[in-house]
């Protein structure tokens, strides 16, 4: 549906306004420009149905291949191939005139999108519902709050029956509900078997709607793979630039230092040793605080490899300092789509910091339940403190897939939610 062909943008950059004018006078004197390629070189293609995410930090270029993609820009270099008729959720209310009513402004979209007039009518009820701004939408849009705008726009734009949807961070708009039902119409077409790319910032709502993923930096594509796997790398990436925007310089550990944890008498070196060596790849952090074993047990003491619905867990994370600091200690459960589903850490229920010094070893423990529907399961383990201006974290050590388990299929019967919380059920003949 959608082939991009080594393509580069490239944009001018001019220190003075004065050499832009002086270019355009005498073009044959030597260029007054600096080169800026805010997308080089990038090829992909999309096949039909699938459901792509483009992530990046800001500046990474995902907004300009998607404006690519849709005619609004031009490439410098290269070939774009699209098959289909394409729906942008770029700048929400793109072609509105400020001057026409809602209605008017919902012809106008229709007509710039090739659709006929008489199509449009046959859709105007479900976008007017879909919308849900009352009697505003016989005034003109210049008299609307944000609010307003945005859910019209969103309206009109997702109902157009497009075969290519294109989709940049629109999903953020307007209130819970609206994005509830914003979501529901995804899915929708998703369904339908609409193509769609998809750009966010939220990494959860990649995991959640995206198969495939394509992680741009400055400009470049950096790797391309399941939305599952590029989602947790770019949280990674996000999570050791907050260390180093926080000065949270690594802290170097002794080689005689880790002998001696490694013969710590309550724990048999072997078992340090494959802990260690087991979360290498899937550890970060700056090392002020380690973990240095963790395991998950049923409430008698055995590991817990494969569990049942609800029953109680008993998580212990055994923690060394290396410097006289104080740590939030937590876990996260997350789903084989790597979406986290239940936890606890120091920041969301106010339990006391752990402070120690430099040697120091506590054991933090955890006794929970799991109300989980059946499949596998992998924990997160995070030891963390405030950063010095309070805003955000600095992690010492953040250790996915610490361990996995399985919560087998619920002898009562078959549970339909991820995760099972109790209710109360009243019943009252009327």
């Amino acid at each position: 549906m959608i082939e991009v062909q080594n393509v580069t943008k490239m944009y001018k950059i001019y220190d003075q306004e004065r050499e832009r004018i002086l270019e355009a006078m005498f073009p044959w004197i030597k260029k007054r420009y600096r080169e800026f390629n805010a997308i080089h070189n990038v090829s992909f293609k999309i096949e039909q149905g699938e459901i792509v995410g483009i992530i990046g930090k800001n500046g990474s270029g995902k907004s300009t291949i998607l404006k690519l993609i849709t005619g609004i820009l031009t490439p410098t270099a290269g070939t774009i191939q699209v098959n289909g008729k394409i729906s942008a959720l770029l700048e929400l209310g793109t072609g509105f005139n400020m001057e026409y009513t809602g209605m008017e402004n919902i012809y106008l979209s229709g007509t710039l999108a090739g659709i006929p007039k008489h199509i449009m009518k046959q859709r105007v009820e479900e976008i007017i519902q879909f919308a849900d701004i009352g009697d505003f939408i016989n005034q003109p849009v210049k008299n609307y709050s944000s609010g307003m705008f945005v859910r019209l726009a969103f309206a009109v734009a997702i109902n157009v029956e497009p075969e290519i949807l294109i989709v940049d961070e629109a999903l953020s708009v307007g209130d819970a509900a609206f994005q509830a039902k914003c979501m529901s119409k995804m899915f929708k077409l998703m369904n339908s078997g609409t193509t769609i790319l998809f750009v966010t910032h939220d990494m959860s709502m990649i995991k959640r709607l995206c198969q495939r993923c394509i992680y741009l930096e400055d400009g470049k594509i950096i790797a391309e793979g399941h939305a599952e796997e590029l989602a947790d790398m770019y949280l990674r990436r996000a999570r050791e630039k907050m260390n180093e925007l926080n000065g949270a310089d690594k802290v170097e550990i002794q080689a005689e230092f880790v002998e001696q944890m490694n013969r710590d008498e309550d724990l048999t070196e072997s078992r340090r040793e494959i802990f260690a060596k087991k979360v290498s790849l899937f550890r970060e952090g700056n090392g002020e605080v380690r973990v240095i074993d963790f395991e998950i047990t049923d409430m008698c003491g055995n590991e817990l490899v494969l569990g049942s619905f609800n029953q109680e867990a008993h998580l212990k994370i055994l923690i060394q300092f290396h410097s006289d600091i104080k740590a939030g200690v937590g876990y996260h459960i997350r789903d084989s789509q790597n979406t986290e589903l239940i936890g606890s850490d120091r920041f969301t229920h106010n339990y006391p910091l752990v402070e120690g010094k430099v040697g120091d070893k506590f054991l933090v423990e955890f006794i929970t339940k799991l109300p989980l529907m059946a499949g596998a399961y992998n924990i997160t383990l995070v030891v963390s403190r405030k950063s010095d201006d309070g805003t955000s974290v600095v992690f010492m050590d953040l250790i996915e897939d610490a361990a996995v388990f399985e919560i087998e299929e619920r002898k009562e019967g078959k549970v339909w939610n991820k995760v099972i919380i109790p209710n109360q059920v009243k019943i009252t003949k009327k």
